[in-house]
């Protein structure tokens, strides 16, 4: 098995929502936190019928990254694509990498 350094080949951006005072009242607005190198993978998709014959994509992947401060409450943008990040999992059998598992955004 390769070491898992090696896997790490996706370039990913973490931001978070930063509360902005403008002239029509509080906004947000998008701070890049953080780059990192991960592994993404795969992991189910499916297809949600919701209200007026709609169609939603429902599909989820993981990412494996180095261990660092990261929280629920930030999101991953990866090759123009917005991941919202569901649960994390800390790696208990290396103790170095922790696992998020995501929810592609669609709108």
């Amino acid at each position: 098995m390769s070491n898992l350094s090696s896997r790490l080949k996706n370039r990913i951006e973490v931001y978070s929502k930063k509360k902005v005072a403008g002239q029509l009242g509080t906004t947000y607005e998008d701070v890049l936190v953080k780059k990192l190198w991960a592994e993404i993978r795969f992991q189910s998709g499916n297809m949600i019928n919701g209200a007026g014959d709609t169609e939603a994509n429902n599909t989820r992947f993981k990412i494996r990254i180095r261990k660092t401060e990261i929280d629920t409450t930030h999101y991953i943008k990866y090759k123009g694509l917005v991941y919202e990040i569901e649960y994390i999992y800390p790696d208990f059998k290396s103790n170095s990498f922790i696992e998020l598992f995501v929810k592609l955004k669609t709108e």
